[in-house]
């Protein structure tokens, strides 16, 4: 009897040091990569370490060079002791599996290539020494042996991000969907951080306690990794969400003056030849001074200035854009800071007429409360909420509407926006807290697309427009659109052999073969670079027909915008 009181004595004071043990409060280091820099946080040094499932992408590099012109396979997991997840994840492909950092989709992949690519890939990232078996390529053997130090993890990431594959391109573009999904809804949610490429990993130790790893990225030369110890990958990019938001650019409007809502202002262009006038009756702060009312000074990089009532002007391009904001002129863009009822206002003045018929008002509740829902969703940009381009929302601050028929110079469009009343503003705020639409485009054409179509994430099929789905498309909806060829090389570049609309896993894509080089191009994408040079009404929404000419490329297509969500068309 002594000895089972001992025992379990014993016993309790195990339990009770392993309790103390979990509860301790878990270390946090972090390493930030930009502009060739690397910092680290208290503790942090460049030491190689362990990160588990951040090796996946330098799994699947492997394996599209032992596979050129293979398409990615689709795998199903079943869960139990083949992934972390104990019910599985079903019948997935590249993306899904790597925005849920499926073990079994990625142990069959490395189970399908050769030890010698793997060994290659691995090393040409950083990692060593050479993985012994596909649990080690996929980082989760434990102990975990494979290790990178964090500055080679991150210029990895950064060169995934912005290199072309040799061999397997449209493998690495799935990959680049995946840490975007990751994001959005898998592993890395936690970052909530819209518009950043994420990944996370969670490396055993032993049995029972785990490290979490999250490293998040994005396209404006920011990169941030992050361990958690104890943790899992999922507990470290909430973890990171924090010191990654301080890391972000733009400045934050005065308390008290609403929630602030930071845009990139004229996306498709230089910040360069804009000059900033204050339009009100007060000086306004800036980083020389102040500038008082109606002074005009050109913008040059590093200024910030605000808040106060601002117009933008560039004669040469015949640009004016009146907001009242704050401007950060900073990494070649333009920056604006504002509070959301006047971002909300902008878009509402570039996507709705300035007059309504009252029976059409609602829209403009439904629309502000859709921006709303969209902002609430986290960040697009790295540096900034949103753009003003089809990317994320057209946004013409207190206006004027231009027209982009001419890429050269602009013009006015005529009429004044119309501002948000107390009232409506408050039906908007009330509105946008009930479920509803986060999309919308000016007119769907009666075929709406689904966001899997233009973007290639969400559902596959396309939530029905109330107002035309299934009418016939009024002419005055159909469109036909002609790039001459040397505008279309000096788009995309030289040497196009072929152009075809292939949809890439059912995402919209106009895919240029150039130089036996195949690349596939997304909406936005397209519409960024043909826009750069032949207007923003060169491609009004993702085209349904193209045909190649000798003189070029002709593209029909219905509606406008991106045919998703809320329909705000007549």
């Amino acid at each position: 009897m002594i000895r089972r009181s001992r025992c379990v004595a014993a016993a309790f004071l195990l339990w009770i040091a392993t309790a103390l043990l979990s509860a301790q409060e878990p270390t946090l280091h972090t390493w930030c990569l930009a502009q060739g820099r690397l910092e680290a946080s208290a503790g942090a040094n460049d030491a190689p370490l362990a990160v588990g499932s951040l090796q996946k992408p330098f799994v699947v590099r492997a394996w599209a060079q032992g596979h050129p012109d293979a398409a990615t396979p689709r795998f199903t997991c079943p869960g139990g002791s083949d992934c972390w997840l104990k019910k599985g994840h079903g019948n997935l492909g590249l993306a899904a599996a790597l925005a849920r950092s499926c073990n079994a989709y990625f142990r069959q992949l490395a189970v399908n290539t050769a030890p010698k690519e793997l060994a290659a890939s691995l090393a040409h990232a950083g990692f060593a020494p050479a993985p012994a078996n596909p649990d080690e390529a996929i980082g989760l053997a434990a102990p975990a042996l494979l290790r990178i130090r964090p500055s080679q993890l991150l210029e990895a990431y950064r060169k995934l991000l912005r290199e072309p594959w040799p061999l397997g391109e449209t493998v690495r573009q799935e990959v680049l969907r995946g840490l975007l999904d990751s994001v959005r809804g898998g592993t890395a949610a936690g970052l909530n951080a819209w518009g950043f490429w994420a990944k996370t990993g969670t490396v055993p130790l032993d049995a029972t306690h785990t490290v979490g790893i999250a490293l998040a990225l994005d396209d404006a030369d920011l990169a941030m990794l992050a361990r958690l110890s104890p943790g899992t990958g999922a507990q470290a990019a909430k973890a990171l969400a924090a010191p990654m938001a301080t890391r972000l650019p733009g400045t934050p409007i005065p308390a008290g003056t609403g929630d602030a809502v930071t845009v990139r202002l004229f996306e498709l262009l230089p910040a360069t030849g804009f000059t900033l006038r204050n339009t009100g009756a007060t000086p306004i702060p800036d980083n020389r001074g102040f500038l008082g009312p109606g002074a005009v000074r050109a913008l040059q990089p590093g200024d910030r200035v605000g808040p106060g009532p601002l117009e933008f002007r560039c004669e040469s391009r015949g640009l004016r854009r009146r907001l009242m904001g704050r401007v950060q002129v900073t990494g070649g863009r333009l920056l604006v800071t504002l509070t959301r009822r006047a971002y909300v206002e902008g878009v509402l003045a570039a996507e709705l007429p300035a007059a309504l018929p009252w029976r059409e008002r609602d829209l403009r509740l439904q629309l502000g409360a859709a921006v709303l829902r969209f902002l609430a969703r986290g960040p697009r940009h790295g540096d900034a909420d949103v753009c003003d381009s089809t990317h994320c929302a057209w946004f013409v601050g207190q206006g004027p509407r231009l027209d982009w028929s001419n890429p050269a110079h602009a013009r006015e469009v005529e009429g004044e926006p119309e501002f948000l009343s107390d009232g409506d503003w408050n039906r908007i705020e009330a509105q946008a807290k009930l479920p509803g639409p986060f999309l919308w485009t000016a007119h769907c054409g009666g075929r709406p697309l689904s966001t899997q179509r233009v973007w290639g994430w969400g559902e596959a099929a396309a939530e029905p427009c109330l107002k035309h789905s299934g009418d016939a498309v009024p002419w005055s909806l159909a469109w036909t659109r002609t790039w001459p060829r040397q505008e279309l090389e000096k788009a995309f570049g030289g040497g196009v052999e072929s152009i075809s609309l292939e949809p890439e896993k059912s995402v919209w894509g106009l895919t240029i073969v150039q130089r036996g080089q195949r690349r596939t191009y997304g909406y936005d994408e397209a519409h960024r670079r043909i826009a750069a040079v032949k207007g923003w009404d060169s491609l009004p929404s993702p085209a349904s027909r193209i045909e190649m000419t000798e003189s070029g490329l002709q593209l029909f297509g219905e509606g406008q915008g991106h045919r998703v969500g809320l329909c705000l068309g007549k």
